[in-house]
């Protein structure tokens, strides 16, 4: 921006000062008409960075200048820059204070050269208003790109904070269930002590924490560049081995890479649903379908389960927010068990 400032200063000196050579008014330009002409033209390089002082720069040394008479019109340009950059930069009470001094000034001006505001004074108040209506617009654009930009920044942490939770929750419960396991095999009295299944239930419990250890590392690599996670996702039955339920995977459709956004919430969804079932749910048994559609993926998670309340909090939450995200819905019954179906929209294949 600040080469294209600078460029921009430069081209408007130089178009000041052709004009003032080649449309005298009363006085011809000469050392001191061009000295005050670039001096109140150069500034408009440092305009974005002190649009105020600019233009209050501008209208002092323009004043000076049209007081001695020298090509009134040859500042224009970059008077309408100046006032420009004050509208569509500022606050709202700075640019209704700069226009409004400005439009007066520059009439007031017009008035006393031409001794009345006669038709060139429309056609001045025209520019003036081109400037000021063009400044709006673009700072009407520029805020509610800034709004966009701070949604975009939201809606970013949020999906974080997903992907932090379900994951998390994932493996904690995976540590939770082996730790019972491993609890339980130590304290039982009747029978020898398993130490075999004693050491593959701890080897467990690491396995998990370098998982997870691994999986944090790499969280922010896989949101800010995904890659296809759904043929990984069986990976996701050994909590649910773990804790005793048995658990099947069945793919539908025509199995094909999808978006990474669709990939991930699908996985996330599956993850997290997992995890419920563990937790809250005395469930046996467990199934997670996947049903590629030719622009729908359908994913169902089942158990049979009785409890009816598989979990408060946000990973419900987490997972209706992220099929949102991503313009699909999920829905939730728990008529003969638990069911989870959440419909991700993918595109045309």
């Amino acid at each position: 921006m600040r080469n294209k400032d600078i460029l921009l200063g430069l081209g408007l000196t130089a178009l000041v000062l052709t004009w003032g050579y080649l449309a005298p008014e009363n006085r011809a330009l000469d050392a001191q008409g061009i000295t005050l002409a670039i001096a109140a033209t150069l500034p408009i390089t440092a305009r974005r960075r002190w649009p105020i002082p600019v233009l209050a720069v501008h209208i002092v040394l323009s004043t000076i200048y049209n007081t001695l008479d020298y090509p009134h019109d040859a500042l224009m340009p970059p008077a309408l820059v100046a006032l420009y950059t004050v509208v569509s930069t500022s606050t709202r009470i700075w640019s209704i204070t700069a226009t409004t001094f400005t439009c007066v000034y520059v009439l007031a001006a017009r008035a006393i050269d031409d001794q009345g505001l006669g038709i060139d004074a429309l056609g001045t108040l025209g520019w003036l208003t081109a400037a000021i209506v063009l400044g709006e617009h673009a700072r009407q654009r520029n805020a509610n790109h800034a709004k966009q930009t701070r949604q975009q920044v939201t809606e970013e942490r949020l999906r974080i904070a997903r992907d932090l939770h379900d994951l998390l929750a994932h493996t904690i419960t995976t540590i939770r269930v082996q730790a019972s396991v491993a609890a339980h095999l130590i304290t039982e009295t009747t029978q020898p002590l398993d130490r075999a299944t004693v050491a593959k239930t701890l080897d467990t419990i690491t396995d998990a924490c370098d998982q997870a250890r691994t999986e944090l590392r790499s969280t922010v690599e896989v949101l800010r560049d995904p890659i296809p996670v759904l043929p990984n996702i069986t990976d996701l039955g050994s909590v649910t081995h773990a804790a005793g339920i048995d658990i099947t995977f069945q793919n539908t459709g025509t199995e094909r890479p999808l978006p990474p956004h669709v990939e991930i919430a699908a996985y996330r969804i599956v993850q997290e649903s997992l995890t419920n079932i563990v937790k809250h749910s005395n469930a046996t048994t467990a199934a997670v379908s996947l049903d590629y559609g030719a622009d729908m993926l359908t994913v169902t998670i089942t158990d049979n389960g009785t409890t009816t309340n598989p979990g408060e909090g946000h990973g419900i939450i987490g997972m209706t927010e992220r099929a949102r995200s991503i313009g699909g819905h999920l829905t939730i019954h728990t008529d003969n068990g638990y069911t989870v179906t959440a419909e991700l929209p993918t595109g045309k294949s």
